[in-house]
């Protein structure tokens, strides 16, 4: 890997590089390891990539228990909004704070099992919006 990266002009950091195998629950724990002139790259459990939080059972649970208190931040600002804005300026706060977010890591765990308490946090900053 070292020498394909200097190929191509790139350099990898072995202090913060981490490795993680993905398993799924039933399978056992297998180890590998990596080595460059007797450094190892570490083993990890999750992992932060492109924004998202992932873990090795890839089931986006902590990824999602991070972003919820994001959203909650998102809608405390359109509840304390909503008595003296418009309309328009609320879609504006929700498109900057809320939606942005949410459509961020949506694609990844919109399976998963906490992602029905985000949609449900949706479903209440439109009711709020539209003052229902």
């Amino acid at each position: 890997m070292i020498k394909k990266f200097s190929a191509n002009k790139f350099a990898l950091n072995l202090n913060i590089t981490n490795k993680m195998k993905s398993v799924t629950t039933n399978s056992t724990h297998s180890t590998f390891q990596i080595t460059n002139k007797k450094e190892y790259i570490e083993d990890t459990l999750n992992t932060i990539f492109l924004g998202l939080q992932i873990d090795n059972h890839i089931n986006w649970k902590n990824d999602t228990e991070k972003t919820i208190p994001k959203l909650g931040g998102a809608s405390y600002a359109i509840r304390l909004m909503v008595h003296i804005s418009n309309k328009n300026t609320l879609k504006s706060i929700y498109y900057a704070y809320f939606h942005s977010i949410m459509e961020y890591g949506k694609i990844v765990w919109c399976n998963s099992t906490n992602s029905g308490k985000i949609f449900t946090l949706q479903k209440k900053i439109i009711r709020i919006m539209d003052h229902a």
